[in-house]
């Protein structure tokens, strides 16, 4: 079967989000992940029966360790010889688009998710533009999350490559059944939730899930449920973002409101959004939230940014309200809106968000696209008569190379 190289960053991309995709990918290619080593090679080694490959890149901007990184996954694709590689975020796409391009993988896919440029300025934002567009020039094949990222790529001339939307968005999809109001525990884990939170039967709750960042809207959903009526409770689900927090006074007014509850990380969102009405995401740019997908699963209505991905799927008085991103006003009048439209309203969106995500973002149905993806990219390069990778790049170190188990983890520094 043609090899295929996931990459991403971090290991929680291919352990939550990606979840079971290698495993289904397993059954029409051979699959391997390459990824910064942690806790969750071994849970993805396991679970989806591949070969995990640990690597480390840095998140942030760093030209020494990158290299560093590069020179790594140069080692990795000698070995491995893929067919196809496949990053996803922006510093797995640095690393394995240039050493793909270096050893002459013969198909090399970048996804652009959540575009960081847009949103930043002056020297970090050419900088930035640069490393995209040196990703595109070394991927030959560009694939946005959304159209949203697509709009930006040309808006900013990252590059004239062809740009596929696979499907309606999102690199995953969503497991309906899974994401479900009705699955089994969710409920009572749900009631056990509040009742530990102190959060009363007759409360409205807002939820927020995602790294508590400075890009997430911080600043305004402090300021905007500080206007909320004392009915009101929000919940925080996620973790603190080492590298790009809120600011400290922003960190200071959620952890004193008695009525924000920070949860902190947690495997499982589900009780979460079942113990809510409403999740709120006032980010300044996502590529395609995942989260907005589990919410409209779950029958939630959504309060969001209408920004990238989020305008892809809410629509205002539909399944939801959009508000222009840090504008702390609209957000107010928002969530004002969504806590007084009554239960039969809300209920009535929620509907219709769950329609939409199953009509259109099934998980299943995702891979089946991404697997047909996979296989037209493939043919393509097997009828242009495409030659084998360079010997040059490809076979120094194979001699060396044992047979690779089919699941397993392997380190490269």
């Amino acid at each position: 079967m043609p090899k295929i190289l996931i990459v991403t960053t971090v290991p929680e991309t291919v352990a939550v989000i990606l979840r079971e995709q290698p495993r289904f990918l397993r059954q029409h290619y051979d699959v391997e992940v390459v990824t910064s080593p942690g806790d969750a090679c071994r849970t993805i080694a396991d679970s989806e029966g591949v070969r995990v490959h640990a690597l480390h890149m840095e998140r942030g901007i760093s030209v020494l360790r990158d290299g560093l990184s590069v020179l790594s996954m140069i080692r990795v694709l000698r070995r491995a010889r893929p067919d196809l590689v496949h990053s996803y975020t922006p510093k797995a796409g640095l690393v394995a688009m240039l050493a793909g391009w270096s050893c002459r993988v013969p198909v090399r896919v970048h996804t652009f998710t959540g575009l960081i440029f847009p949103s930043s300025r002056g020297l970090r934002q050419q900088l930035l533009i640069w490393a995209d567009r040196l990703i595109c020039a070394c991927a030959t094949h560009v694939v946005p999350e959304g159209n949203g990222v697509r709009h930006d790529l040309q808006r900013y001339r990252i590059t004239s490559k062809p740009l596929q939307v696979i499907g309606f968005g999102n690199i995953a999809g969503i497991d309906t059944a899974h994401f479900s109001r009705t699955a089994a525990g969710v409920e009572e884990a749900a009631r056990q939730l509040r009742a530990r939170l102190g959060i009363g039967d007759d409360a409205f709750v807002f939820c927020f899930i995602g790294r508590l960042n400075r890009d997430k809207g911080l600043p305004e959903l402090a300021a905007a449920f500080a206007g909320m009526p004392a009915r009101c409770h929000l919940l925080l689900v996620g973790g603190l973002d080492a590298i790009a927090p809120p600011d400290a006074c922003t960190l200071r007014a959620l952890r004193a409101h008695p009525r924000v509850h920070e949860i902190g990380f947690v495997d499982d969102v589900r009780p979460a959004l079942r113990a809510s009405d409403v999740l709120v995401l006032p980010s300044y740019r996502e590529g395609f939230p995942n989260v907005m997908l589990q919410a409209g699963a779950m029958t939630l209505p959504v309060v969001a940014s209408d920004i990238n991905g989020c305008n892809e799927v809410i629509e205002t008085g539909q399944n939801g309200w959009l508000v222009p991103p840090r504008d702390t006003d609209a957000l107010t009048g928002a969530m004002q809106q969504a806590e007084q439209a009554g239960a039969v309203v809300r209920d009535r969106m929620g509907e219709a968000a769950r329609r939409r995500i199953a009509t259109r973002f099934e998980r299943r149905e995702h891979w089946e696209r991404l697997r047909a993806f996979y296989r037209g990219l493939l043919q393509e390069r097997s009828a242009a008569g495409q030659p084998e990778p360079a010997a040059s790049a490809l076979t120094a170190e194979s001699a060396e190379t044992e047979e690779a188990p089919q699941a397993g983890i392997s380190a490269r520094r």
